[in-house]
């Protein structure tokens, strides 16, 4: 696997978060992608992949079809050939990945794409869509990238973004402030809400406007992503309940259980397994065999 990553230049930030640049053999066929606190808006230069839609929640990888990048294919999945942005995912996903993964990408704050354009980030929530219909254009820089290097891939994109930045929007400070703790710590929304001067409903509704997401549910994802980078770190041999039960604020292990197997799709035990196997570099991007229904 050849890995890079690199800040973003100051004039992307505090929107986008990082850039990145992958090459790699997949470990498996699928993997199961896991939420997390950022969104991604994501190049890809090798083969399509196919995004299917998890068969226990119900939430489809809705990628919309007027575009270049996503071809709709059977029922329940998605062909994703050229770029795609993946907004703040609420349960895992499963793509079934190329021959040879070679891909660019931007991680953006959960608040980011409100840089980019007027179209409201709940539109994305739980879902992949072609990168065309949020950033017209994208897909032309694969003519110049197919045989790029980091450097000059983050120079293509960077360069792409800042052309794309609304001159007139600011960031709510607010919402800046409650995404970043909430990203770091447990933390009650009403004493969030009070320590930034609002009230808890004034919060939800605009981290819903900035976001996507009310602040309980972007919080019960950055809790769940802390817990399960955490846990892939565990050593072999640990006992899942009781130590994933020191990493999370859950109540007990039933509820432990319950939102593990809703984020993603296994129980503690099983993701424990299974990362461990592959090494703790997989934590939220698990290799997956096979997919049943």
């Amino acid at each position: 696997m050849f890995y890079e990553e690199c800040p973003p230049p100051p004039g992307l930030q505090p929107f986008v978060t990082g850039l990145w640049f992958l090459r790699a053999e997949p470990q498996a066929r699928y993997e199961k992608i896991l939420p997390g606190p950022s969104a991604h808006l994501i190049l890809n230069l090798s083969d399509p992949y196919r995004l299917i839609s998890p068969p226990e929640t119900g939430i489809a990888a809705n990628a919309q079809e007027a575009g270049t990048g996503t071809t709709r294919t059977e029922a329940g999945s998605t062909e994703v050939s050229t770029g795609f942005y993946a907004g703040l995912q609420r349960s895992y996903l499963i793509s079934e990945n190329p021959a040879q993964l070679f891909n660019v990408g931007a991680r953006l704050t959960p608040y980011g794409l409100a840089a980019f354009t007027s179209q409201p980030p709940s539109v994305f929530q739980n879902r992949v869509v072609d990168a065309e219909t949020v950033f017209p254009g994208f897909s032309e820089l694969r003519t110049n990238l197919t045989d790029a290097e980091p450097e000059q891939a983050f120079g293509a994109l960077s360069t792409f973004l800042h052309q794309r930045l609304r001159p007139s929007y600011r960031a709510d400070p607010r919402v800046e402030k409650a995404t970043e703790i909430l990203a770091q710590e447990d933390v009650a929304i009403g004493v969030l809400a009070k320590d930034l001067g609002v009230s808890p409903s004034t919060l939800e509704r605009i981290m819903m406007r900035d976001c996507g997401a009310t602040a309980k549910a972007y919080s019960d994802v950055c809790r769940f992503n802390r817990m399960v980078n955490q846990a892939a770190a565990l050593p072999k041999g640990s006992v899942p309940g009781r130590e994933l039960l020191h990493l999370a604020d859950y109540y007990d292990q039933p509820h432990l259980i319950r939102s593990f197997r809703r984020f993603s799709g296994y129980t503690p035990t099983e993701y424990l397994q299974v990362v461990q196997s592959y090494g703790a570099e997989y934590a939220t991007f698990v290799p997956l065999e096979e997919v049943t229904s």
